[in-house]
């Protein structure tokens, strides 16, 4: 038998099969981790013992004839079990795999991931890596001869916190993982697992592919307005930004913006700059979880995001954004050019004849997975929020504006994976536990065909000791429901803002002036009040002013209960510790510092930084829009990895922070150089 720990096998039988017609809807980088195997074996210890036995990476022939492999990241991985088609599922909330046979959807068996599973990808040998996110490690396991799928553990491999994303290089020589917590790109040598490099990324990187030639990388990042682009060649490795921001096409909105404004202001320089700002109109981006890349035609990748108008941060507004009613987020796909790294213009234009997302259903505004139908050329992506799954035109200029078809799916959809021989579209809803399989067709007249296709719904098996308690999971689906009026009057659902339970990296116009998203995930117990203003007494009174401000209806009862109950208990980014000797010993003269009355950092933040004193402090702040001078003291767990700082962004970095306001908020002038790097580092791993 090999080596490793073998799993148990549980054979199910149909769970459900439901018909339903389709609706028209920073922390450091990992420095110093060792990539070697956790399991003995030296530079053998994650080979395959036995080749050429077991489930085998799925591949068909595209539109161009050549057989292709799916060498991209999912939570739904598809692979050959003899004459079956099956698929892995990645189960987050369960930490473990499923293996579901597409055929009979039949579970024929689960087996540990040994932690929470982000993304899965086959090998080119056929071994299946996990990522998991809250061990910071890739796990390998290696198929078995068992008619179920079942696999084996081979050995886990250290990576930066939260390893999400994987891909494989097209000559399958170099496997990559980005952490989305540690900021990283981590690139392995395909063989032996060996670390090659290891880059640091911008914030929250998530999905990944690689370039038709091998010689990049293309990361999607969950905030930011920004992809990376990585050179997997020669010896530099840094991460070059693609600007992913967008702009409005409004004609009739820009002549009234500056008429308003005319009438308003006097004839400065100040308020010709502000007319030149109100006619371009620019848009930040966000909700980049996913990525494809495309086939036919080739050398373009896709990124589905958010586009964001967060209103103008000078004047006070009635609510959180734009005040002239138009949508503060609007669905978007990016489409980069491999050649120059460059966006199409078009894909990040929101034009004035778009139609409205009412016409065919909510529009996409949290999309978390992506894939592409090389058969077809279509792009598929998953909208949380609004359970759908939407076809786009992968070989338009603006695939936003090219949407094909959608179908109803079951809640929380966040992975999918094309079965395009076979002509369907299996889709992972993580809130229902169902894996849904929808018939795409083959043919152009059917797959271009407005009517109703069937969607089969398959529930899986969970482990008792993990089940999800109701109001939770009521909670989660609230936290995540984009187009209900309880919530807000634009379709922006709570996690619009703060995805992951994290922030967007946005400031927002709003009442009380600019205002900067705060991470929820790990920092609210016992940081009351609520709100950089201090109004919100308690989590329950804070939400409600948040549905008046968003102009939502409000939740009430229940409903209401659940929600502040799945914010509470969010699970918060997962730590990092200090392995080396010396990273120790600064963060060590960093606490005494942090707590010393001569920085004075303790005294409103409190110990370790997760107690703040829960007052109003005047620290000189205020801007030209603000109504108020003085600000409730915010935790500062997870401070490192939520640039940018103060409650209005102004500060892109702890350093800057800490340097501009000395003798404002805590006194750092008397420190050595030396020790204010270990402030800094101190604080950053708080």
């Amino acid at each position: 038998m090999a080596r490793g720990r073998q799993f148990a096998v549980r054979g199910f039988g149909v769970l459900a099969l439901l018909l339903a017609g389709a609706a028209g809807g920073g922390c450091g980088a990992g420095k110093g981790l060792s990539s070697a195997a956790r399991q003995p074996g030296g530079a053998n210890a994650c080979a395959r013992t036995r080749p050429g036995v077991g489930a085998v990476a799925y591949t068909a022939a595209a539109s161009n004839g050549k057989p292709e492999r799916v060498r991209q990241g999912a939570q739904v991985v598809l692979a050959k079990l003899g004459a079956s088609t099956v698929a892995y599922v990645a189960d987050e909330d369960d930490g473990t795999i499923h293996v579901v046979d597409l055929g009979s959807m039949l579970e024929l068996a689960t087996f540990d991931a040994g932690g929470t599973p982000g993304q899965m990808m086959m090998t080119a040998d056929n071994r299946l890596l996990v990522t998991l996110r809250d061990k910071a490690r890739v796990q390998v396991f290696e198929p078995t001869e068992s008619p179920t799928g079942a696999m084996v553990e081979r050995c886990s491999i250290d990576t930066a916190a939260e390893p999400v994303g994987l891909a494989a290089t097209p000559d399958d020589a170099t496997l990559l993982v980005t952490s989305g917590w540690g900021h990283a790109l981590t690139a392995l040598d395909a063989g032996n697992l060996h670390r090659k490099f290891q880059a640091d990324l911008p914030r929250e990187p998530r999905s990944i592919v690689v370039s038709d030639d091998g010689a990049k990388a293309y990361v999607a990042h969950a905030v930011g307005s920004a992809m990376s682009v990585v050179d997997l060649r020669g010896d530099e490795h840094r991460a070059r930004p693609i600007p992913l921001k967008g702009a409005d096409e409004l004609p009739k909105f820009r002549a009234r913006k500056r008429m308003v404004q005319m009438a308003k202001n006097k004839r400065t320089g100040a308020e010709v700059e502000g007319n030149a700002a109100a006619e371009k109109r620019e848009r930040t981006s966000c909700q980049g979880f996913a990525l494809a890349k495309t086939v036919v035609p080739d050398g373009r990748v896709l990124a589905p995001q958010v586009l964001v108008e967060s209103g103008d941060t000078r004047e006070p507004t009635s609510g959180y954004g734009s005040a002239d009613g138009q949508p503060s987020e609007v669905s978007d796909v990016a489409v980069i050019d491999q050649g120059s790294d460059s966006p199409f213009a078009a894909s990040l234009v929101v034009r004035s004849t778009r139609t409205s997302p009412a016409a065919n259903g909510p529009d996409c505004l949290l999309p978390r997975a992506a894939a592409v139908n090389p058969a077809r050329g279509s792009l598929f992506v998953t909208c949380v929020g609004s359970d759908t799954l939407v076809e786009y035109d992968a070989a338009s200029s603006e695939p936003h504006g090219s949407e094909l078809r959608r179908w109803r799916v079951a809640s929380g959809p966040t992975g999918v994976a094309i079965d395009w021989a076979s002509g369907r579209a299996v889709v992972w809803s993580q809130y229902d536990r169902v894996l849904n399989v929808v018939t795409l067709g083959r043919g152009l007249e059917q797959e271009l065909s407005a009517s109703s296709e069937p969607v089969v719904r398959m529930a899986v098996s969970r482990r008792p000791a993990r089940a999800e308690t109701a109001d939770l999971a009521l909670g989660r689906r609230l936290f995540h429901a984009s187009s209900d009026s309880r919530i807000s009057s634009d379709g922006r659902a709570c996690a619009s803002c703060h995805p992951d339970g994290r922030d967007d990296t946005i400031t927002w116009a709003t009442p009380d002036g600019p205002r900067q998203t705060p991470v929820l995930a790990g920092r609210l117990d016992g940081t009351a009040p609520y709100a950089w203003s201090g109004t919100g007494e308690d989590v329950k009174t804070h939400l409600t002013h948040t549905f008046q401000r968003l102009r939502g209806q409000g939740l009430k009862g229940n409903e209401l209960d659940s929600l502040v109950a799945y914010i509470t208990q969010m699970a918060p980014p997962p730590a990092e510790t200090a392995t080396a000797s010396a990273d120790r010993s600064r963060l060590e003269r960093g606490s005494q510092i942090f707590h010393s009355d001569e920085a004075a950092c303790a005294s409103c933040h409190g110990k370790n930084g997760a107690s703040p004193d829960g007052l109003k402090h005047d620290v000189a702040s205020r801007s030209s829009s603000d109504t108020q001078d003085d600000f409730d003291t915010p935790s500062l767990r997870f401070v490192g990895g939520s640039a940018p700082y103060f409650h209005d962004g102004r500060h892109a970095s702890l350093r800057a922070l800490l340097v501009a306001s000395d003798g404002k908020m805590g006194r750092v002038s008397h420190l050595a150089p030396a020790d204010l790097d270990a402030l800094e580092a101190y604080v950053r791993s708080l």
